[in-house]
């Protein structure tokens, strides 16, 4: 019963974790969105039109804005020059905002360089990394010209190029936070909730496997954090460098499947052994690929990017992989796989969204500002959100099952009539008794008059007569010994070594409990009982001692009758 009963506390606080992860995400989204509602714009120039642009020294036709202009099968070197005029009412204090990718960037107005950014980096052909510069304007540009020209460090490190902003200074930060303020959110949460969770179940692991899924969880959680943060160049808020956020954001990319099909693999542990090996063997696919990339991209042979067309290969023929291991059209679903099939579902939804969102902003759509907001990690966190409601239905379903278990396994060693242990607890205590070296007694225990009760008061007296004596049993040697009944009105108590002096004390407690409970009730209570120690029988079995302790409780019984013949 204490057993079922913490696997209840248990379940119960699973659940209070889950509420307060729900209620910590309702109220995150909620104050974001109120940030949003509530933070007004800074006025924002945005840079669209009269631009003149050349490839390698070759003029292209001449497009409606910047973002019109399509580039493609750019190879490393290819030199990209972007000439415009900054507008005739600029004001003083202006800074520029211009999204670059995988390429070093040089402006200059009027023949004088006012920024450059990467060419340190590609010298020693190390990633330059993609992001938003924020590229200081002296005070006197109104009107003037200026050019920007970008060096490609990457194949096909783009295809378009997303309209410049300026913004005032003292603005462009708190303004480029308040455009990616739900992002930041979400990625903060999911960091959070991920290190949290790893953490704890860290720790869990070394006492339970149950937690190694919420482990994998946690694990995937703090990954897709950090590759959001990085995707959506958030982390240039905190001043990080474009390398850096280039390098951490395809690391966890490439990272993160592997938490998940471990997770995947892990759910699979009951199910045909080659439905386990083959998730093993898409995680390992996954590993490889990502430990082959990292090794050549910091060894600078070939950067993290030039890997991307790969992971879509190698990422979707692993998840397909998996999903050969879920597939079962006779099994039913349970609540934890169904939970996880909605989050699943709900990712891979997500996840072609922002593939046909990238390629449409990409090859089609460049100048369309809405095709620049990925989904993904608004996708990701209900994902994860719905694996922790797996988890919790997986937990509370192992809970429930062991609680059914420890009931039934209570059904089979308990004396149903006395609450006792039974005779077949008893021969299994004697089997490790008898395997074993410890020393022990044995009270064998014979309840006086039950037969008469039985004939002259009825059944119903007889049963009571051996619950109140199993009671005062449990009562005198609470603590001290294990109570058996071994059948019908024998009972036998195991004492253990470091219990033996107290074993005369408990016996007067029993005599004593017997005359009390005696005066309070129509029947009497009284047993003969006998004593033996293992070291009486040295070398002998269980069963020895028994008898041993079975012939000194009838020498006592038979001294009982004489006493009551005389009386």
């Amino acid at each position: 019963m204490g057993t079922r009963l913490e696997n209840k506390k248990k379940t119960f606080k699973l659940i209070v974790a889950l509420l307060s992860a729900a209620a910590t995400l309702i109220w995150v989204l909620f104050f974001a969105w109120m940030l949003c509602q509530n933070s007004t714009s800074s006025e924002i120039l945005e840079l669209a039109e009269g631009w003149q642009v050349s490839v390698n020294g070759q003029a292209l036709a001449k497009e409606d804005t910047l973002a019109a202009y399509k580039f493609s099968h750019l190879q490393v070197g290819d030199e990209i020059v972007l000439m415009g005029s900054f507008p005739k009412d600029m004001t003083l204090h202006q800074t520029m905002t211009f999204l670059c990718y995988l390429s070093t960037i040089d402006v200059e107005i009027d023949g004088r360089q006012i920024y450059h950014y990467g060419q340190e980096y590609a010298e020693k052909n190390w990633v330059v990394g993609s992001g938003y510069h924020f590229i200081d304007l002296p005070d006197n540009v109104s009107g003037k010209d200026f050019v920007i020209t970008l060096n490609v460090r990457e194949p096909d490190a783009f295809t378009n190029i997303t309209n410049p902003t300026v913004t005032a200074t003292s603005e462009v930060y708190r303004e480029f936070a308040r455009q990616h303020l739900l992002s930041t959110f979400v990625g903060i949460f999911l960091i959070l909730l991920g290190a949290v969770m790893t953490i704890v179940s860290a720790v869990a692991v070394c006492y339970s496997k149950l937690y190694v899924r919420l482990l994998y969880i946690g694990i995937f959680s703090f990954l897709m954090g950090i590759w959001s943060m990085c995707n959506m160049k958030v982390f240039e808020i905190f001043k990080i460098d474009l390398a850096s956020n280039t390098t951490v954001e395809y690391l966890t990319l490439y990272l993160a499947p592997i938490s998940f099909i471990l997770m995947i693999a892990e759910m699979r542990k009951h199910v045909a052994v080659w439905k386990q090996q083959l998730a093993y063997a898409s995680a390992m696919l996954m590993g490889l690929f990502f430990v082959v990339s990292t090794i050549l991209h910091f060894l600078n042979i070939e950067h993290y990017p030039r890997f991307l067309g790969y992971f879509h290969l190698f990422g979707g023929i692993s998840l397909f992989l998996v999903a050969l291991t879920g597939y079962d059209k006779e099994k039913k679903r349970d609540r934890s796989e169904r939970a996880l099939h909605i989050g699943v579902v709900i990712l891979c939804v997500s996840v072609a969204i922002d593939l046909v969102r990238f390629n449409l902003h990409k090859y089609v759509m460049q100048d369309n500002e809405l095709l620049t907001i990925s989904i993904i990690p608004v996708g990701t966190l209900l994902f994860i959100v719905m694996l922790v409601v797996s988890y919790i239905f997986y937990i509370y379903g192992i809970l429930v099952h062991e609680a059914e278990q420890e009931w039934l396994a209570d059904r089979a060693y308990h004396d149903e009539l006395c609450g006792t242990y039974n005779r077949t607890k008893c021969n299994e205590r004697f089997d490790e008794l008898d395997a074993g070296d410890a020393e022990y007694a044995l009270i064998n225990m014979d309840l006086n008059g039950l037969k008469t009760i039985n004939d002259s008061l009825g059944h119903v007296q007889g049963d009571l007569l051996l619950q109140e004596f199993a009671a005062i049993l449990q009562d005198a040697f609470s603590g001290m010994g294990e109570v058996f009944r071994m059948g019908g009105d024998e009972f036998l108590v195991l004492v253990r070594k470091e219990q033996f002096p107290l074993i005369d004390q408990c016996l007067n407690k029993m005599v004593r409990l017997e005359k009390r409970r005696s005066s309070e009730l129509t029947f009497n209570i009284e047993a003969a009982y006998g004593v033996a120690k293992s070291s009486e029988c040295p070398k002998e079995s269980v069963q020895k001692v028994y008898m041993l302790a079975d012939r000194r409780m009838y020498d006592m019984k038979t001294k009982q009758k004489i006493n009551q013949r005389l009386r």
